[in-house]
């Protein structure tokens, strides 16, 4: 679940939380001082024994205090050092989502993007199309962008922990453009609460890529974002199209999205790096 990474020699390590519900549970923590298993089963839409098992797992790590009914946050605990570093876990897993959306757009395509390390995979895999990329994912400028490729910097307040352009400026410049695919990252996907977001500032951002689409919206999230909710609402289920998630994603719970109307695509562990394959168009774009 965790994993050591040094600030330096002789400097005592910093632990990496590889479990997006076990992250949220400790920010909970920060803010409430003590969470129960109830509680959190509602939050997260999971059993109180998958609760449970979180809680006992982040005990064992010294990140909280089991309580009986809950836990309380591990004393002495300096939550920013846990979450001062970006999660890079499901690198490969992000990657091939990102292959297999960047697919669904066809050339000439105006394609909205919102900031995000699986997005920026999709804007990666867009190269070699010629397509129109509007997007506030500030990271892109360290891709080698296609001179065949339009690209839209949105302007606005740079927020430099997840590299995203956000606020007034960034708003006004979508409200003169309309996308034919947008394409969203979020931090969390459940049945009741819809599709939400960790940052309040990129919530509105990302509803206002929703309202001037006029084609598909395209959710990518790997399968720790499956089930899970964020802190702020970004749009309930009926607002999108259609969901790419990868192979290790429950296949129940995403059958319960697909008997809602959605299309719900689980990318193959097969497809390496190098591998070329077609997917199927549910939505009948050129590709």
């Amino acid at each position: 679940m965790t994993t050591p990474a040094l600030d330096g020699a002789g400097e005592s390590p910093k632990m990496k939380i590889n479990n997006y519900r076990h992250k949220k549970i400790l920010e909970m923590l920060y803010q409430r001082q003590s969470v129960s298993a109830d509680e959190l089963a509602a939050e997260f839409g999971v059993s109180k024994i998958t609760i449970r098992r979180d809680l006992d797992a982040l005990a064992r790590e010294k990140l909280l205090e089991r309580t009986r009914g809950g836990a309380v946050l591990a004393s002495g605990l300096r939550l920013e050092e846990l979450f001062d570093q970006k999660d890079h876990l499901s690198k490969r897993e992000k990657s091939l989502i990102g292959r297999y959306a960047a697919s669904l757009v066809g050339e000439n395509e105006t394609v909205f993007v919102n900031a995000g390390s699986t997005t920026l995979e999709v804007i990666h895999h867009l190269r070699g199309k010629k397509v129109r990329i509007v997007t506030n994912n500030a990271a892109c400028l360290a891709l080698d962008i296609d001179p065949n490729q339009e690209l839209i910097l949105l302007g606005g307040d740079y927020r430099a922990p997840s590299k995203s352009l956000v606020g007034d400026l960034t708003i006004a410049g979508l409200r003169g453009i309309f996308s034919s695919v947008t394409v969203l990252g979020i931090n969390g996907i459940n049945i009741k609460k819809g599709c939400t977001t960790a940052v309040h500032q990129e919530t509105a951002v990302n509803r206002a890529m929703i309202e001037n689409s006029s084609g598909k919206v395209i959710i990518v999230a790997d399968h720790t974002k499956m089930n899970c909710v964020s802190s702020f609402l970004t749009c309930p289920l009926n607002r999108i199209d259609m969901i790419v998630t990868d192979w290790m994603a429950s296949p129940a719970f995403c059958q319960e999205i697909e008997e809602l109307g959605l299309c719900v695509v689980r990318v193959s562990e097969n497809q390496g790096s190098d591998a070329r394959y077609q997917p199927q168009n549910p939505f009948g774009f050129d590709t």
